[in-house]
């Protein structure tokens, strides 16, 4: 091989990673406008809000209590999104699974475990 082969390849590299780099600088260039409108929009008060309010919803977990079969006297006592506990829930098909449990599902459960 000669010098000049390893030349012409670095070259052709070099050249070839410059195209690369300049097309990925072009793109971002015309994608900034739009990333700034978004982050002025994200950043405004009620926006910010609303975003909270989702955080603060998704951080709940639901009561997967099954109130019906585990606590039907108990009708209307669930608070669906405010699970605080894990309690165990037995399935034919399925077999043992723990499920989160809101604290009334989970009083009521064990109170009927109790007196039965």
């Amino acid at each position: 091989m000669s010098d000049n082969w390893d030349t012409e390849l670095a070259d052709t590299m070099a050249e070839a990673g410059r195209r690369v780099g300049q097309a990925m600088a072009d793109a971002i260039g015309r994608m900034r406008p739009a990333f700034d409108a978004l982050a002025d929009v994200a950043n405004r008060p009620e926006v910010r809000a609303v975003i909270e309010r989702a955080e603060k919803a998704m951080q709940r977990r639901p009561c997967l209590c099954f109130c019906s079969r585990a606590h039907p006297a108990d009708h209307g006592i669930c608070e669906v999104f405010d699970a605080v506990i894990t309690g165990q829930y037995s399935s034919d098909l399925l077999g043992d699974f723990d499920v989160p449990l809101c604290a009334p599902c989970a009083a009521a459960r064990a109170a009927r475990n109790f007196t039965s």
